[in-house]
């Protein structure tokens, strides 16, 4: 009986350790160097540094991109300059114009709203990363850390 508690708790102990991290930063592929700025304000560079999609069939998906080159560079003029060396994501490389509104996405939400051309995007914002949240709307999550 107690070789047969030592083999339970032997099999079940490691695979209690075995959960997923609940925050995708944690275990990013590569290192990013951040910098602090201000909690509402997108001007500057930002690093897109991975990608959560839900499917109901297949479950969540993170994506990471920290090795890839995908910088979001938020002009004070409301201009967008998109550096992308990934094929498969929302914004290619290119020139886009955003409007960084201060108010929520909606009224039961908190955070504020980043326009970009016409899609509007659920943001939150704090001192080096940001997230454009579209998860409530089955859309992705993409999460930047500031760079500049």
């Amino acid at each position: 009986m107690k070789a047969i508690f030592t083999l339970l708790v032997l099999t079940i102990l490691p695979l209690a350790g075995c959960t997923e991290s609940e925050n995708p930063d944690d275990v990013l592929s590569c290192q990013v160097e951040t910098v602090a700025g201000p909690e509402d304000d997108v001007i500057g560079k930002w690093k897109m540094v991975w990608r959560k999609e839900i499917n109901f069939s297949t479950g969540e998906k993170i994506t990471d991109y920290s090795c890839n080159d995908i910088v979001f560079h938020f002009k004070p003029e409301g201009y967008l300059e998109v550096i992308n060396d990934v094929e498969e994501s929302e914004y290619s490389s290119g020139d886009y114009e955003y409007e960084f509104i201060l108010s929520p996405f909606h009224e039961t939400m908190e955070g504020y709203t980043l326009k970009i051309n016409t899609l509007r995007w659920p943001c939150y914002i704090n001192t080096n990363t940001l997230t454009l949240d579209a998860s409530p709307v089955d859309g992705s999550t993409l999460h930047f850390v500031r760079m500049e």
